[in-house]
């Protein structure tokens, strides 16, 4: 029997959601982080996608959420990855041949930290690019 991974990768367009109540995917976002919670759950995110968060709720909602929104991550088990230099390379280096001229750099950095990190499966309300044999995220029905 084939052991289903407990890794998973949130991405900032979630992490926003959940922060903002008035979001209209709020209720997807409660429903994935208390599925994670629940299932016990090791959750990822990347330092870009925490800042890229940070700038939004900044811009969008206030400087003061902004700042509540990183000690609460702070304080959290969600685990932040460091791209370094190799990894950094990778993602430019798989942008570049990408045939697909929609594929960004954070998507693409996202795609080598999980894969580096044997994370198999990305919590987003965006398209996932099947790099690396990622793919999203769904909740059981």
């Amino acid at each position: 029997m084939d052991k289903k991974s407990k890794k998973i990768f949130v991405s900032n367009d979630v992490l926003y959601a959940f922060v903002d109540r008035a979001h209209a995917k709020y209720p997807q976002a409660a429903a994935y982080f208390r599925y994670f919670a629940q299932e016990k759950y090791q959750v990822f995110t990347s330092y870009l996608h925490v800042l890229n968060t940070y700038k939004e709720i900044y811009t969008k909602i206030s400087p003061s959420l902004a700042r509540d929104f990183l000690r609460a991550l702070s304080l959290s088990s969600i685990n932040i990855l460091y791209p370094v230099e190799s990894d950094m390379k990778a993602a430019l280096k798989t942008l570049i041949n990408y045939q697909s001229s929609e594929l960004s750099f954070d998507q693409s950095q996202l795609a080598v930290l999980a894969n580096r990190n044997a994370i198999p499966q990305v919590c987003t309300f965006e398209y996932v690019h099947p790099l690396f044999g990622l793919s999203a995220f769904y909740l059981p029905i």
